[in-house]
């Protein structure tokens, strides 16, 4: 499966290794909302890549949790991770299934999950101005059908261009380019999302943000070498919104960018600018949990 800036087929491969499951943690203490144990909930994860939150909530006591991602190489990778779990019947679904389109029986899940899907579902007739966004509403509409009575929906996303650009030090070097790819990639501000999600008939709306976890292994996020992998590169897909930023506006393509990082080095600058970004990566944070509840 290929989104606007990221092909996931080619990615797989090297996911697990650089990434970590920022908010699975708030995740997990928000189904205590439910008032039910782990062990009889039944979570959906739309957009489970290799299936590192499945993962984090099979290991944590929850009792089942079905698999769907668009990218079949993706999937793959989840199924082995996950295979004892899928062996004692913990995995009921594993399916490629292409968002916003869910061909499920309603009312079958308890909690639902959209993990960093939000930004890649991109639509001919988005409109920010009027905070139109066709896939996203639909998307939003099918997990209110699909979720249980009081059932939750928990979303972790970027929320506003200071948590995009605080995803990751590199781009602090440019931050011309996310101020542009911004209006691509559906970076929304906190109201924009609590009226999308009001307007599909859901209550109860709670954020957080959890400024202790990074996207990326700690071991990587901080590794002023990291951008100079391309594996690492693969597995980010702020690297895929740079390249489009290049190729829609003309803004210096990662070559570029890599250039003017290994001047900082050698110029015994780039410590700085990292320790300079985890000052605003602690404010802002890297992402959001939201949840809420199926009214």
């Amino acid at each position: 499966m290929a989104t606007l800036w990221e092909n996931y087929e080619t990615v797989a491969e090297v996911y697990d290794k650089y990434r970590f499951p920022i908010g699975a943690e708030m995740e997990l203490l928000a189904l205590g909302k439910l008032g039910r144990p782990l062990k009889d909930l039944h979570i959906a994860d739309f957009g489970c890549g290799t299936g590192n939150y499945a993962k984090y909530f099979l290991g944590n006591g929850v009792g089942k949790v079905s698999l769907f991602d668009g990218s079949p190489g993706m999937l793959e990778c989840a199924k082995k991770k996950l295979s004892d779990y899928i062996a004692n019947g913990q995995v009921p679904q594993c399916e490629v299934i292409t968002l916003p389109d869910i061909p499920l029986a309603d009312e079958q899940f308890d909690a639902i999950t959209l993990n960093y899907v939000l930004h890649h579902l991109n639509d001919e007739g988005d409109n920010p101005e009027t905070d139109t966004y066709p896939k996203i509403t639909k998307l939003l509409q099918n997990c209110k059908r699909l979720l249980r009575k009081d059932g939750l929906l928990m979303i972790v996303t970027f929320l506003g261009s200071g948590q995009l650009s605080s995803s990751y030090w590199m781009p602090v070097t440019l931050k011309t380019i996310y101020e542009q790819i911004a209006p691509l990639t559906h970076i929304f501000h906190y109201n924009t999302l609590k009226k999308s999600l009001e307007d599909a008939g859901f209550k109860d709306f709670q954020a957080f943000i959890p400024l202790h976890e990074t996207i990326l292994k700690p071991e990587h996020h901080f590794n002023p070498d990291g951008p100079f992998d391309p594996k690492l590169r693969k597995a980010f897909s702020c690297f895929g919104a740079l390249e489009l930023a290049s190729r829609k506006f003309g803004t210096p393509s990662i070559d570029i960018l890599l250039e003017k990082i290994q001047g900082m080095k050698d110029k015994k600058e780039l410590d700085e600018l990292i320790v300079k970004y985890e000052e605003q990566r602690q404010q802002f944070g890297c992402a959001t949990v939201v949840v809420m509840r199926k009214q």
